[in-house]
C-alpha cells in the first residue's frame, strides 16, 4: 500500500534562545484514507527543561516514559490545538499561503511556524546537529562561540563526538549543567560591559536612549560569524535570531566596524 510520509521536530526555544528538540513527529497517510502519527519524545532533552519552559505535549502522558506514542486513525490534540480543521471556512486561503494543495496538518505547522498560545512549542523540519570534530577549537575561535555550538547541539538532543569524549544521551544532563552555567557568565559579562558603555556615553551626552530590539549577544556573534564566512544568507541569519533581515544588516555592520 502507498504511503506518504511526513516528519518533523517538536522544539522550544528558551531565554538564550537555544532550540531544544523535545520529541520526533511523523504522520503517514495510506491511500485508502487512513492515517497514523507517532511521536517520539526525546526524555534525555526534557530532562534539562524547568516546568517553567516545558509543561509537557499536549495530550501525551509523558510519566508513562513510552518510546513511542502511537494515534491510529485519530488526530493528536498537540496536532489538534494548533492547525486547522478541514472544516475550517478560510481552509483553501490558508492553504494557499504557504503553497499546499491540501491539507496535512503537520505539514501545514512546519511551513507555517505556527505557535501556540498555551506553550512554546513549534514544529519544524528534522534536523541533525551532530557535532563530530578532532578537536574542539574547530567549532570556533572564542570560547563564548564554542561554548554556544556545544549547547545548541546538547539542546537538540544530539551527540558530540571528540577523540577522547562522546557527549550523548547518557552525560548530556552533566555536560549541560557545566555549560549552560559558563554560557550564563558570558552573557552576565557582555551585559555588564554593554551597560558601562551606555552609562560612558550618556556622560559623554551621545546616548539617545533609541529603543533596540533585544538580540542574544553570543547567539548574534556566532550568526555573524557564519554569515561572514557565507555559511548563511541575511535573510537565514535574521530568522535565527527572530528580526528583519534589515535590522540583522544594521547589526552585522555595527558588528563588523568593532570587530576591526
Amino acid at each position: 500500500m502507498r504511503e506518504i510520509i511526513t516528519r518533523g521536530d517538536i522544539c522550544l526555544k528558551d531565554d538564550y534562545n537555544l532550540t531544544y528538540k523535545v520529541a520526533d513527529i511523523s504522520y503517514t497517510e495510506r491511500e485508502d484514507e487512513s492515517f497514523v502519527y507517532e511521536i517520539k519524545p526525546d526524555y534525555s532533552v526534557i530532562n534539562l527543561l524547568d516546568t517553567k519552559d516545558f509543561q509537557g505535549i499536549p495530550g501525551l502522558d509523558l510519566d508513562l516514559k513510552k518510546e513511542t506514542y502511537i494515534r491510529e486513525n485519530i488526530i493528536p490534540v498537540f496536532i489538534s490545538e494548533r492547525a486547522p480543521g478541514k472544516n475550517r471556512e478560510d481552509l483553501w486561503k490558508l492553504l494557499q499561503d504557504c503553497h499546499m494543495q491540501y491539507l496535512n496538518q503537520l505539514e501545514w505547522l512546519i511551513r507555517t511556524d505556527t505557535r501556540y498560545s498555551g506553550d512554546k512549542l513549534f514544529v519544524k523540519r528534522p534536523e541533525n546537529k551532530t557535532i563530530k570534530v578532532n578537536s574542539i577549537s574547530s567549532l570556533g575561535n572564542r570560547s563564548a562561540v564554542i561554548c554556544r555550538n556545544l549547547l545548541e547541539t546538547i539542546c537538540y538532543g544530539d551527540s558530540i563526538i571528540l577523540p577522547s569524549l562522546v557527549i550523548d544521551d547518557k552525560n548530556r544532563r552533566q555536560y549541560y549543567d557545566l555549560l549552560i552555567e559558563l554560557y550564563g557568565t558570558e552573557r552576565k559579562f557582555l551585559d555588564s560591559q554593554k551597560k558601562k558603555g551606555i552609562a560612558q556615553s550618556v556622560n559623554n551626552r551621545r546616548y539617545k536612549g533609541r529603543a533596540r530590539i533585544k538580540i542574544d549577544a553570543l547567539a548574534a556573534q556566532e550568526i555573524f560569524e557564519a554569515y561572514r564566512d557565507r555559511r548563511i544568507t541575511s535573510s537565514e541569519a535574521a530568522q535565527k535570531l527572530g528580526v528583519s533581515t534589515s535590522t540583522f544588516l544594521r547589526r552585522y555592520k555595527e558588528y563588523s566596524n568593532i570587530s576591526k
